[in-house]
């Protein structure tokens, strides 16, 4: 079969997925040749959607937001309503921003680089302010808490890591 042939083919099977969505009413974000339709109903988990936006934080605010193998840095209190501000420039949903710092600043790296003295960093990496006592405590206490939770979770199923 030559792929003048071949090409022929493609399209009408092609054409055929397309005439057996539309004449079930379904619009399906991608139809593949030969293939059954897929259904979507949630384009990105929650989850993903959070490290999506991560991914386009670290992207649009690098002093901020810093990519591994750096370590995470503390960020100014009220960082949130500063990205939010600019939440249409780099675009992304108020919701995905949220859930985007959410997911950065909780976690063993943050919380340890919460210790006192250090200093607070604003969008553009400029030094606004420092870690108080209170505030190095808490991520202390935070980081104890999630090991105590890890310890719990291990002797729950038999020694065995989960991950």
């Amino acid at each position: 079969m030559g792929f003048e042939k071949l090409a022929t083919l493609k399209a009408q099977l092609n054409e055929d997925a397309k005439n057996r969505t539309r004449a079930s009413g379904v619009s399906p974000s991608r139809v593949k040749a030969g293939a059954a339709v897929i259904r979507r109903s949630n384009p990105l988990r929650t989850s993903d959607a959070a490290a999506h936006a991560v991914a386009t934080l670290q992207k649009n605010f690098p002093r901020a937001f810093p990519r591994s193998p750096t370590p995470k840095v503390p960020l100014k209190v009220g960082i949130l309503k500063d990205v939010l501000a600019q939440a249409a420039s780099i675009g992304l949903s108020a919701r995905d921003i949220r859930n985007g710092i959410k997911l950065w600043c909780r976690g063993h790296h943050y919380w340890t680089c919460l210790t006192e003295g250090s200093a607070r960093i604003d969008l553009h990496g400029a030094v606004v302010g420092v870690v108080s006592a209170d505030e190095a405590e808490y991520g202390a206490s935070q980081e104890s808490m999630r090991l105590a939770r890890r310890r719990k979770q291990m002797a729950k199923d038999g020694g065995r890591q989960t991950r």
